[in-house]
């Protein structure tokens, strides 16, 4: 896959801020990325070494959205997505992740 067309945005939980700590970084990945093409990506975009990719496809949770009295309740589905958890090289970190960390370290 196209290394432009394999990231899709940072994930940004309590989870994800933790592991910044131990230099793992979750990213929001295509669902057709294998492991091998978001550490190539990673690599080409960010400019960083990566040791290790772990993936994970998150199943979209379903929810029950009231509508008229005559229609009854909507069932929705949000849509399933993948994310990366990479383990970068010591001393070196993701931007957007490592200004999420400071500012967590900041808060306490």
């Amino acid at each position: 896959m196209r290394s432009d067309l394999v990231i899709l945005g940072s994930i940004l939980s309590e989870k994800a801020v933790t592991l910044s700590a131990q230099n793992v970084f979750a990213l929001k990945v295509a669902k057709k990325a294998t492991k091998a093409d978001v550490s190539k990506a990673v690599k080409s975009v960010f400019g960083v070494d990566v040791l290790d990719v772990n993936t994970a496809i998150v199943r979209g949770r379903i929810a029950r959205k009231a509508r008229s009295k005559s229609a009854g309740p909507v069932t929705v589905k949000a849509p399933n997505f993948k994310k990366a958890y990479v383990r970068l090289k010591e001393g070196q970190t993701l931007p957007v992740a490592g200004l999420v960390g400071e500012a967590a370290e900041q808060g306490k």
